[in-house]
């Protein structure tokens, strides 16, 4: 705007008369044209503050030396609404509004006490002048209109940018943690470990994977392995339980935490039945084909445990306790292809699944466990 204004000035006040005129104005567009040079080179903060000090200093003396018939004046009006444009410092933009407005009316002061101006324009560029300069104030709130839209645009676009972003991470944090504790660790930056009374603990393991995966491309292997751990994601969740983690080949989920439930035993037996059924069915299909299957045993094991988040990096939700290991030793002692219940997981579920007693069976570190095969659903 200052480099149109200042070329107007240029191409008006051509003659002999009015050099001196000519010249400010010559000097001036250059000046604006330091302006846009400081800024290409990112001297941002220099830049903007010349502009203001320059346009200041610049249009109260057009005023004053050239007179009313300049309308130089009126030029500060839209220079100082710039500043809330090119500052976010309130004091900074308040001193600019202010010596802007405070010159101005000294300006119209001047035109009052002084008799001549020292540069004498003649009374027919009145009108020019004037209708130049409201046209250039005019667009300059054209501009402070377009930019507060593009301003308002940008801002929504980095506010849905930032929404997509937390529910991105959001999503993350789900994959890792329960929901409940997911937002209670977001809200105060920590998840305290709960004790639960009741839960069940559910354990899957391939038989034989050493050997099998051995005979596998590692391709392949990993793509077995996600295809089944996947489809277990899957089958859980169904069933309203928690995974807790993987380790290798064998996969851990839990019922009743962290929201507590009475049928967490009957979903995880469930939950089992249609483990076992998919990986019958996957070895089938595989069977046909020749190629290598993996089979599977469950163990489950009802009990209490304590639950909480550990570590910094890559942290995890995990549980302990007895029932844990205890549910991995029904994993380890029961048999390819079969559920095997504890005695208390049994005794919470034995009026609605038809289960076998196996005997007591010698448990690693544990001694002599009554042990149970799930057959399946009891028919009423």
């Amino acid at each position: 705007m200052g480099i149109l204004a200042h070329s107007w000035f240029v191409l008006t006040y051509t003659s002999s008369t009015y050099r001196a005129v000519f010249w400010e104005a010559f000097v001036s567009a250059c000046f604006y044209a330091l302006i846009i040079v400081l800024n290409r080179y990112k001297k941002y903060t220099v830049a903007c503050h010349l502009f203001c000090i320059y346009n200041i200093l610049c249009y109260s003396y057009f005023a004053i030396a050239h007179g009313k018939v300049d309308a130089a004046e009126y030029l500060l009006l839209p220079c100082g609404m710039a500043s809330l444009l090119l500052f976010k410092n309130a004091k900074i933009i308040f001193i600019y509004l202010f010596f802007n407005f405070v010159l101005f009316w000294i300006c119209k002061y001047s035109f009052t006490v002084i008799a001549k101006p020292f540069v004498v324009l003649p009374e027919d560029l009145y009108i020019p002048n004037h209708i130049f300069l409201f046209v250039i104030s005019y667009l300059v709130v054209i501009y402070f209109k377009t930019e507060n839209v593009r301003q308002e645009v940008l801002l929504n676009n980095q506010n849905q940018k930032l929404t997509e972003e937390k529910a991105k991470s959001d999503s993350l944090l789900l994959n890792i943690l329960p929901m409940q504790t997911a937002e209670e660790l977001k809200a105060t930056g920590t998840a305290k470990p709960q004790h639960f009374a009741s839960v069940t603990v559910m354990f899957t393991d391939f038989h034989n994977f050493t050997q099998i995966a051995s005979t596998m491309p590692p391709e392949q292997l990993v793509a077995e392995i996600d295809a089944c751990f996947g489809a277990f994601d899957g089958i859980i969740n169904r069933h309203g339980l928690e995974k807790i983690k993987t380790i290798g080949d064998s996969y851990m989920s839990a019922g009743g935490l962290p929201a507590t439930n009475e049928t967490h035993t009957e979903d995880a037996v469930l939950a089992a039945l249609e483990i076992r059924d998919f990986i019958r069915q996957r070895k089938e299909e595989k069977a046909l084909t020749g190629s290598p299957y993996f089979d599977i045993r469950i163990g489950i094991h009802s009990g209490p445990v304590v639950a909480g988040v550990v570590g910094t990096n890559k942290f995890a939700y995990d549980i302990w306790g007895d029932t844990v290991n205890l549910a991995s030793r029904m994993e380890s002692c029961g048999e390819e292809g079969k559920i095997n219940l504890s005695q208390a997981a049994y005794e919470r579920v034995k009026e609605k699944f038809e289960c076998s007693y196996r005997g007591k069976i010698n448990a690693k570190n544990k001694g002599m466990v009554d042990m149970y095969f799930v057959q399946g659903p009891l028919l009423h």
